[in-house]
């Protein structure tokens, strides 16, 4: 099923090795210290089977990204390992390439990378377009900061009064819809909230898979039993939870620092940097005029650069005195979604098994 074969390439997570349901969070796996090398877990790695293992399905999507292919440009679907197509060949060259650029030029940082040339195309384009286009705003000057200079917590005092004061929320099941990005193909999605646990459930025709966070460990899994998650992925579901009544944010992260001012939909936007008390920093962007959060922004590292977990809120609606957004837009290389939310019930029963690890 194509949906499958895309799922595995993102569970990473984004993609995309199994995360135990038990393993403390790390960016990369590990077989006791050691962390495990891509080559020792899969087949005919030729100039990525150093890097950790747990990157490769995130790279692979930056790959297709870049470029706007799919797995098929350079593999055999029904064997990945497999060689034979020039275009794989290619690929490892260029890799190679890259590999040295970033060396020999920039001191090992990862300053250039497949999309540094490609930029969304399968081949680059080598003369400059002689056809005038508007420069991207995207990369103009930033927006001047306020006059005075943003104070983090008044940031965030005045998000949580938007959305409805620190107002509780003790449980709640959300039904929404997710969309794909043709905006015809859909999912029934299910949320159920206790506690600070969470369990979203998303079901594809007679299949689901659901993402877990117990409130100790995170999960994904199937009626066909675990899949493989990392411990970045497994944070990205913590965070869903945390985040899905947004008045608890100021419990989420321990440090926040006003960083710029941006622009997103044409509207000025107040970036924060914060950190969890892990040390996962991610990036807080709120409507300068509103006080909503309008969006997050999660990278992990990798050896051709960050993977971006970007989420857009919009549309918040309020639900038992609290607003939540209704429309949440994930993005990240060559995957999106839309959830689109259609109904809330807060402070009802939900039963203690529904945030139940599975044993499988």
């Amino acid at each position: 099923m194509k949906r499958r074969i895309k799922f595995a390439v993102l569970v990473i997570a984004i993609a995309i090795a199994v995360f135990g349901m038990t393993t403390s969070y790390s960016h990369a796996q590990k077989k006791g210290d050691q962390v495990v090398l891509a080559k020792d877990r899969f087949k005919n790695l030729k100039v990525l089977g150093d890097m950790p293992a747990d990157q490769l399905g995130k790279v692979m999507n930056i790959f297709s990204a870049s470029l706007n292919v799919n797995c098929s440009f350079c593999h055999y679907i029904d064997d990945f390992s497999k060689d034979g197509k020039e275009e794989k060949d290619t690929a490892r060259k260029m890799i190679a390439m890259t590999f040295a650029i970033n060396k020999d030029h920039f001191g090992g940082e990862i300053e250039v990378s497949c999309n540094t040339c490609h930029n969304g195309r399968m081949h680059p384009q080598s003369r400059p377009s002689l056809v005038p286009t508007e420069h991207s705003a995207g990369h103009g000057p930033r927006p001047a900061p306020p006059k005075t200079v943003p104070v983090a917590a008044d940031v965030i005092a005045k998000f949580v009064a938007a959305v409805g004061g620190d107002k509780k929320i003790d449980s709640a099941v959300i039904t929404a819809t997710r969309v794909e990005p043709n905006g015809k193909t859909t999912e029934p999605e299910t949320i159920s909230y206790k506690g600070g646990k969470y369990n979203l459930k998303t079901v594809y025709g007679k299949e689901w898979v659901t993402d877990l966070w117990d409130g100790t460990a995170a999960a994904k899994f199937s009626a066909e039993g675990p899949h493989r998650l990392h411990s970045d992925e497994a944070e990205q579901i913590k965070r869903e939870g945390q985040l899905l009544f947004p008045s608890a944010i100021g419990s989420v992260y321990s440090k926040l620092e006003y960083r710029f001012t941006n622009e997103i939909d044409g509207r000025k936007a107040l970036v924060l940097s914060a950190t969890t008390a892990e040390g996962i920093r991610e990036s807080l962007s709120f409507d300068e005029e509103t006080g909503l959060l309008v969006r997050r922004v999660a990278v992990t590292p990798t050896v051709l650069g960050g993977f971006v977990y970007q989420v857009d809120y919009s549309d918040y609606k309020a639900f038992g005195g609290v607003k939540i957004p209704t429309v949440v837009k994930y993005a990240m290389p060559n995957m999106a979604w839309t959830r689109k939310v259609t109904d809330v019930k807060v402070n009802v029963p939900v039963a203690d098994d529904v945030f139940a690890m599975p044993k499988f």
